[in-house]
């Protein structure tokens, strides 16, 4: 747990220093204030509950990509929960045009990122959103921060409240040079104990900057005893713990390549039964330097297996058009 508190800082922090070289920056949404919202039954309609305060309105040109970030965005809960309460929270950042309508059938509308709040070892969840934005015409848009919750202790009258407290924030800059991939529904894949997938593959070609930077985000889920959504899993072992990391392969436009692979940090999770899912994020720098004479980057992301039940990788999109797992490079 204290891998993962450590991990969605670092990926904070480090998205927000991205920032500084950015073509244009937008001004950060005000500082919400503070936000509860109900805990529903799993089995209540989706819905999104926008986080006041987050909203950031610009213009675009059709095609203009747009990095979106969240800041200091912590939800904790408010209702007092003992042992076995978990909680599911779905944060998303979710785009429309800055009049309410919603963007064209077929336009990804934003991205999520999903995890229990397990009681009483657990205070508090700390999501790390990072998303692009891209126009689908030319026109103003408003994008926001959102949450959703849920649990299957939400019966016979009981009510559970959650909190934002005041300050999270949704960030906007443009790149000189951008792209955006999503792991389509095809990419679903499961992860046995002691083997390693790489997902979300992505040949991007940098510009002549000199710097190059790849987000990778995943939604994982470990498949206990019975699970609907995943099979392979037993009560022999209580959740899942992984090893996630970016590798990114110089190469030319002709596939050969340049050196061997560039890697990231090695990002540690450890997904109880009780956790259940988590997003798993993951941040690549690369400089011209390193790419030496090749111009593209072949990127993946590496799911390794550690320990315990098979690991389930999300892919596709959750409804409003929102992904699941995806990758966005850009150079600054």
């Amino acid at each position: 747990m204290r891998d993962q508190r450590r991990g969605r800082r670092l990926a904070a922090g480090l998205a927000a220093a991205l920032a500084l070289g950015a073509a244009a920056v937008s001004p950060a949404s005000a500082d919400s204030v503070q936000f509860d919202y109900p805990v529903k039954p799993p089995a209540a309609p989706d819905y999104y509950a926008d986080i006041p305060g987050t909203e950031v309105t610009f213009t675009a040109a059709a095609g203009e990509a747009s990095y979106l970030w969240s800041r200091n965005m912590t939800a904790v809960a408010v209702s007092a929960l003992a042992q076995g309460d978990n909680i599911g929270n779905t944060f998303a950042v979710r785009c429309r045009y800055a009049n309410g309508a919603t963007l064209p059938a077929g336009t990804e509308t934003g991205a999520y990122w999903a995890a229990n709040l397990v009681p009483p070892g657990e205070a508090a969840l700390r999501p790390t959103l990072r998303w692009l934005f891209i126009a689908p015409d030319a026109g103003s848009f408003t994008c926001r921060l959102s949450v959703t919750a849920y649990s299957s202790i939400i019966h016979s009258g009981r009510q559970v409240t959650m909190r934002i407290p005041a300050g999270a924030q949704l960030a906007r800059a443009v790149y000189p040079s951008a792209a955006r991939w999503t792991l389509p529904a095809s990419g679903n894949a499961v992860v046995a104990r002691g083997t390693t997938a790489s997902t979300l593959g992505y040949t991007y070609t940098a510009s002549a900057t000199d710097r190059v930077a790849i987000v990778l985000d995943a939604n994982v889920s470990t498949c206990t005893a019975g699970s609907p959504i995943c099979g392979g899993g037993t009560p022999a072992y209580q959740g899942s713990s992984a090893e996630t990391w970016i590798e990114a392969q110089p190469q030319r436009p002709d596939g050969t390549t340049c050196g061997a692979p560039l890697k990231s940090a090695v990002g540690k999770w450890t997904i109880s039964d009780a956790k259940h899912h988590q997003a798993v994020t993951n941040t690549l720098y690369a400089t011209r330097a390193q790419l030496g004479d090749c111009t593209e980057l072949r990127a993946s992301l590496k799911v390794r297996n550690t320990a315990g039940n098979p690991l389930n990788i999300h892919a596709g999109h959750a409804s409003e058009r929102i992904s699941a797992s995806r990758g966005v490079a850009f150079n600054y």
